[in-house]
């Protein structure tokens, strides 16, 4: 591989000093970063090369495209942990007034989420208060 110069400019903030010891230290650090890019671009061209006597025609830029979308893809959100829910029981007094508050007009989706059941729950309740219309 032909050896290449990477000329960087870089912007100190206001007051600090652009000392050996500062040039060094950011030195070491691009040198650790021209390393680690350029083993693995190394180790991509030699698995190219091991595949092409294979038969494979594959380049080691290819290579590297995919290991970076594999490992992109391959993180996934963590989910909470489920835990087991206590169902919600309505008592007598919570279901009459859960039916004034529907008499008075409040929606059956507010009304649920209020209350902590589902809006099956509600029009089961509101069906068995006789708020509802039969079908013709």
């Amino acid at each position: 591989m032909a050896k290449r110069t990477i000329k960087l400019n870089i912007k100190l903030p206001s007051g600090v000093q652009a000392t050996p010891q500062l040039e060094a230290k950011v030195t070491a650090a691009a040198n650790a970063v021209v390393e680690a890019e350029s083993g693995d671009y190394l180790e991509a061209q030699k698995l190219a090369k091991e595949l092409a006597g294979k038969g494979i025609t594959i380049s080691a830029e290819e290579l590297l495209k995919r290991k970076a979308s594999k490992s992109s893809s391959g993180t996934k959100k963590k989910t909470a942990k489920k835990a087991t829910r206590k169902r919600t029981v309505l008592t007598d007094a919570k279901k009459k007034a859960l039916v004034a508050e529907i008499k008075k007009g409040a929606k059956t989706p507010a009304l649920a989420a209020k209350y902590g059941v589902s809006t099956a729950t509600v029009m089961n309740i509101k069906a068995a208060a006789g708020l509802t219309k039969k079908r013709k």
